[in-house]
């Protein structure tokens, strides 16, 4: 999987919940950001792996952020 991301070249928001145990957002930053050179990370409070159901709002948010600066 990492060549395959390695060759992605478009913007990239990376949302993590600050409280996830699956993909906590030091794995993330450490191991996902550096094989995207476009990426940036959002890390998401008082939530865990499923934020889009636990945070719902915040996701949205930040999404529609992201997609409005490009």
């Amino acid at each position: 999987m990492s060549a395959d991301v390695s060759a992605i070249e478009v913007p990239v928001l990376v949302l993590a919940g600050s409280h996830d145990k699956v993909d906590p957002p030091t794995a993330l930053a450490d191991h996902l950001l550096p094989l995207i050179p476009t990426a940036t990370l959002t890390v998401l409070k008082d939530t865990g792996h499923l934020s889009p159901l636990e945070v719902p709002d915040q996701v949205a948010a930040h999404i529609g952020a992201f997609v409005a600066q490009l």
